[in-house]
């Protein structure tokens, strides 16, 4: 027995019964395709107009970067987003996609958000947004989190800038940027968690302060139980390399750390009020194992959450594929355009790692 099934099974017994039968459901092809018939949970975009495009294949539009804007400052230094727009411009207000990108929650850049924003933004009926974000080991957790909030602030306060409806939101993370991205989401905008990134210029201009809270997240394969990431290292040497990635997030060891593990753990944060998740994860991931992702699908489930979890069959850490794109565009479009379609659980094949 690992150290990682080792620390499952000090889950509570409804979470493991839970995750067995969400897993169980899936063999069967039917779970995620069932949760996500069901109706949009509180969070949900139940509110955005329908678009008459959304469900069809409008011819794809140009698309318009505007790069290095700064949407906050902390730690003393700027923090910055690329900003991709349909051109022309939409003659409506359309729904925002955050994208937050993986690195171990040590390295990487926005640009990494360049390889799936534009294909979104093509269609005519999304702004993406790609952001970076402070680095481990000088800003420990949740230095991440409290940036990634105010970039949805920021958003809020640049809608009319951006011809963005500041009501429909998305955050999407890959691998750390998948973890910060879930535990964004499980939190909404509790007051506790807004972090030390100020709200831009502006953003306090109406009666209360500009909400973080978002209406749909993509988990692209970012752990979403820290204590059962790190446990699920089990040899000296991915001992070694694990401890490598976590320490400097928590400031020390995660086992003498347990608030701050918990509290990165968007499992622990799961509530009625949650948006709708789609959680996407390769069967074969070595690095962050897949039934982190169905724990927390189940979790969703659980607390009537509408959540979709899409096997990347046969394949490890970090995916590319067309179909992979079609997924996602179809999740957002039922959630963020009430579109009348069905985002598949199915299995998917990967064409690629990333670059």
């Amino acid at each position: 027995m690992t150290r990682g099934d080792r620390d499952l099974k000090t889950h509570r017994r409804s979470r493991t019964i839970t995750a067995a039968a969400v897993l169980l459901a899936w063999l069967s092809g039917c779970a995620g395709a069932q949760a996500a018939a069901g109706a949009p949970g509180p969070r949900a975009a139940a509110s955005a107009p329908p678009h008459p495009a959304a469900s069809a294949s409008p011819r794809p539009v140009s698309v318009a970067v505007e790069r290095g804007v700064e949407y906050a400052r902390a730690g003393g230094q700027a923090l910055l987003a690329d900003v991709l727009r349909p051109d022309p411009p939409s003659a409506v207000r359309l729904p925002a996609v955050v994208y937050i990108h993986g690195g171990s929650w040590r390295r990487g850049t926005r640009e990494q958000g360049h390889e799936f924003l534009p294909q979104l933004v093509a269609t005519g009926r999304y702004v993406g947004i790609t952001i970076g974000y402070r680095f481990t080991p000088a800003f420990p957790w949740p230095a991440q989190l409290d940036d990634a909030r105010a970039a949805v602030r920021w958003v809020r306060a640049a809608a009319d800038r951006y011809g963005i409806d500041p009501e429909r939101i998305a955050v999407w993370g890959e691998s750390a940027g998948g973890q910060i991205a879930s535990v964004l989401g499980a939190t909404g905008d509790d007051a506790a968690l807004e972090g030390d990134a100020p709200s831009p210029q502006g953003a306090q201009s109406t009666a209360r302060p500009m909400s973080s809270r978002v209406q749909a997240v993509i988990n692209f394969c970012g752990p979403t139980d820290m204590a059962a990431f790190f446990a699920s290292a089990s040899t000296p040497e991915e001992i070694a390399e694990m401890r490598g990635r976590l320490d400097p997030l928590f400031g020390g060891p995660p086992r003498e750390r347990a608030d701050l593990v918990r509290s990165a753990s968007a499992i622990h944060h799961v509530d009625a009020r949650d948006p709708p998740f789609l959680l996407m994860h390769g069967t074969r991931d070595e690095l962050v194992p897949f039934r982190l992702s169905v724990a927390m699908h189940g979790e969703l489930l659980s607390a009537g959450v509408p959540s979709v979890l899409v096997p990347v069959a046969a394949w490890g850490h970090g995916f590319r594929g067309a179909e992979i794109d079609r997924r996602v565009l179809a999740f957002l479009d039922r959630h963020l355009w009430r579109a009348p379609i069905v985002a598949s659980s199915e299995p998917v094949r990967a064409e690629r790692t990333p670059d």
